[in-house]
């Protein structure tokens, strides 16, 4: 995915500025020295940045064998990371997220402090993200006074930030730096700090965006909201629809169902998931079951499919059962986070993720991203990489997902081609297995 360079920095120098003025101003952390010790982290933070690495991963692992985890990844000094295996069955199939974790760990403050430091920028950076290819495509919002945001599943709020870090680093999408967020969390310790942070970060890039705190547990039988509750102009989930055990076509009925009184006309709905393939895999059944139901006779309103896929096509991933579909972002991580990182055995110099955009619109592909025109389009599923003179790579398109070669004309035209370019007007010759690009109208 393509994202502004003030983006792929906006979570260096200042946000770790921020970031460690609010974890001293909540005590979470007992000196700014500790923000980079080796010791204190080691002590405090990795134990807890590998149990969760572990967690976030555990669907990955063969589901004939629950007892015995696939090699874990090890740090370093040659420790396994994550749970031992005697813990591995809690871990696999808990359904509840994180929050058997909060309540069991013997240091749940650590535990928030671990997942607040080490996952919840990544969250934000993957949501920001989102908003920014928007606006690369040129959406925008109608005018509107003020903003009403609703994030689900909010944990610290990271996907209400990581929308503020979108609006504030990539081109106007119309969303005004005035307005409300509505916070949905089932674990009340992690929505307080969550709040105070989202008010902090928000003040520290100009933003008046207030805070509504929600603790709740989402009930998928009722109505998510009551009926006297507005409607939002974005409706987001961020590592949420992961954990629902609803079967997907009841899923799709539901936010369905609650996006017709909830989300206001011209809103969007933005759905950040893991880029694991399972559950990758889930959120593309998902958008089929969606795409489904939007055409259901009792829907007032209209919904179309915006990114990734930039239209209701068949989804080319699902059409083999070893294959799926997810982004890719490169970024400056912060100094602290290199160092949790190298601590931890870990590497995140880019962030992989699944995610889905649904506008409620009646209006056309062309009106709604503009920048795309009435092109044909292909976008790249996955990285380019040279066989020969040819640049080899996947894309998806009207026609399905499709292996594919082209010979840029010059270097500039090869750096264009990256995972989530999106390739206007190609003319394709070929079949699935092997087609050839023989002439492009552009590259975006």
């Amino acid at each position: 995915m393509k994202i502004p360079v003030s983006l792929s920095t906006a979570f260096s120098e200042e946000y770790e500025k921020t970031l460690l003025e609010f974890l001293l101003e909540q005590e979470m952390i007992p000196d700014d020295l500790s923000f980079t010790s080796d010791r204190f982290l080691t002590r405090s933070v990795i134990p807890h940045v590998e149990r969760m690495s572990m967690l976030f991963n555990r669907i990955e692992f063969d589901e004939n064998q629950p007892s015995t985890p696939a090699p874990a990844p090890r740090a370093k000094s040659g420790r396994p990371m994550g749970p031992k295996k005697s813990e591995f069955k809690k871990v696999k199939t808990g359904r509840d997220g994180l929050d058997p974790y909060w309540k069991e760990s013997s240091n749940p403050e650590n535990f928030l402090l671990a997942y607040f430091m080490a996952f919840m920028p990544c969250n934000s950076a993957r949501v920001a993200a989102v908003i920014a290819e928007l606006a690369r495509l040129g959406f925008k919002f109608p005018e509107m006074k003020s903003f009403r945001g609703i994030e689900w599943g909010a944990g610290p709020a990271s996907g209400a930030c990581g929308v503020a870090a979108g609006v504030a680093h990539a081109e106007a999408i119309g969303i005004p730096k005035t307005g409300n967020w509505a916070l949905i969390e089932q674990d009340k310790s992690v929505l307080q700090i969550g709040e105070k942070w989202a008010d902090a970060y928000f003040r520290s890039i100009g933003f008046d965006w207030s805070i509504r705190p929600f603790h709740r547990k989402v009930d998928w039988t009722r109505p998510l909201l009551p009926a006297a509750a507005p409607k939002f102009h974005l409706w987001l989930s961020s590592y949420f629809l992961n954990e629902v055990e609803l079967p997907l076509p009841e899923l799709a009925t539901r936010l369905v169902d609650n996006w017709e009184f909830h989300l206001e006309d011209e809103g969007l709905a933005v759905l950040v998931e893991p880029a694991l393939k399972i559950q990758s895999r889930r959120l593309l059944e998902l958008r089929a079951h969606l795409i489904r139901e939007f055409t259901a006779p009792r829907r007032k309103g209209k919904y179309q499919v915006l990114l990734p896929c930039l239209g209701h096509q068949a989804c080319g991933a699902l059409a083999s059962e070893s294959d799926w579909c997810h982004e890719e972002i490169t970024w400056w991580r912060p100094k602290y986070m290199r160092k949790i990182d190298e601590l931890a055995g870990l590497d995140r110099k880019t962030l992989p993720f699944s995610y889905l955009v649904v506008a409620k619109s009646g209006r056309t592909r062309e009106e709604l991203l503009p920048a795309l025109g009435k092109s044909k389009t292909e976008r790249l599923v996955s990285p380019a990489h040279s066989e020969g003179k040819d640049l080899e790579f996947f894309v998806c398109g009207p026609d399905g997902k499709r292996r594919a070669r082209y010979r840029p004309g010059s270097d500039e035209e090869a750096e264009e081609i990256q995972r989530g370019s999106i390739l206007l007007d190609a003319d394709l010759r070929g079949d699935a297995r092997a087609s050839r690009v023989d002439s492009l109208g552009g590259i975006k």
